[in-house]
């Protein structure tokens, strides 16, 4: 994809006219003959992944993830997949499974 340079008084005069070409490609836009800010082109779904990547919630549940990562709170793949297939809940622990599985035994006899 072709890239386009602008200067910033084109910009400024000519807008709409700079704005057009930068929906076909990128427009790098200059201040004193050194690029200054680009003009970049993209469709909707880049639009939704960088709102997404932004968002407060998203930040605040990748820096528990990170967090849990860290302090070596994770589960192997493995298992995970194994509780998929099971169709058990991915929150089961091996505690909580034996202690179901006791109590179910109790209720039995």
């Amino acid at each position: 994809m072709p890239i386009h340079y602008k200067t910033m008084k084109e910009l400024k005069e000519k807008t709409p006219e700079v704005l057009r070409t930068a929906r076909r490609a990128d427009v790098i836009i200059t201040l004193h003959g050194k690029p200054t800010a680009v003009l970049h082109r993209f469709n909707g779904a880049e639009v939704e992944a960088m709102l997404f990547a932004e968002s407060p919630r998203v930040k605040k549940l990748l820096k528990s993830a990170l967090d849990d990562v860290r302090a070596g709170r994770t589960v192997p793949l493995e298992s995970v997949l194994a509780n998929l297939g099971s169709g058990a809940s991915t929150h089961s622990t091996p505690a909580k499974k034996r202690a179901k599985h006791e109590s179910v035994l109790k209720a039995s006899t």
